[in-house]
């Protein structure tokens, strides 16, 4: 099983990363779990301008393409991304726009597409009370998934997170969701 983990937080340092480092940890030893940081990554802004609705492909030429094979690589992801501002961070926000060839909003039947069978779990967190914005985020994530023909399978969030020291009383939450994310599944 191969499980790709994506840190949509521009740093690989706070508290987003530090609830995926535990999931990898977690992670069955025969799987390979990888890590991401979005913001370690090139992925510059959409154009908008649909040349990947002919071409099949993005004009834009940076890290995007690379990315996306380690997407596709993957049996199960994991997005995980901090409010700002309740949403996700420019660079998780460039992800998803930027998988537009790969997607169904691009028309042409024949565009590339992922292949069947993955599934994505999504996770959100703030320094508020309020769990609104963290839902919005999982929205997003579900929305994404829905997009690139991933099954969603399940989002958590968690509020009043400052800094990875907050992650702390969570880990055994997270521990026990890699053992039900990262069960094998019959092909």
């Amino acid at each position: 099983m191969n499980i790709l983990l994506l840190n949509g937080s521009p740093k690989n340092y706070g508290a987003t990363q530090e609830i995926l480092k535990t999931l990898k940890d977690a992670a069955p030893e025969e799987a390979q779990a990888e890590l991401l940081c979005l913001g370690d990554w090139d992925i510059r802004y959409c154009k908008g301008c649909k040349a990947c609705y002919k071409t099949r492909a993005c004009v834009v030429q940076d890290d995007m393409r690379a990315l996306m094979d380690k997407v596709e690589a993957a049996d199960v992801l994991v997005l995980a991304a901090p409010s700002y501002w309740a949403d996700v961070p420019g660079v998780c926000k460039s992800f998803i726009d930027r998988c537009t060839p790969y997607s169904d909003t691009n028309p042409d039947p024949d565009g590339p597409r992922l292949r069947a069978g993955k599934r994505c779990y999504g996770i959100a967190l703030r320094t508020g009370v309020r769990p609104m914005e963290c839902e919005h985020i999982l929205g997003t994530i579900e929305h994404w998934c829905g997009h690139m023909g991933i099954t969603f399978s399940e989002g958590v969030f968690f509020c009043q997170i400052e800094g990875k020291s907050d992650i702390t009383p969570h880990k055994p939450l997270l521990r026990e969701k890699a053992g039900q994310w990262f069960k094998k599944t019959e092909k």
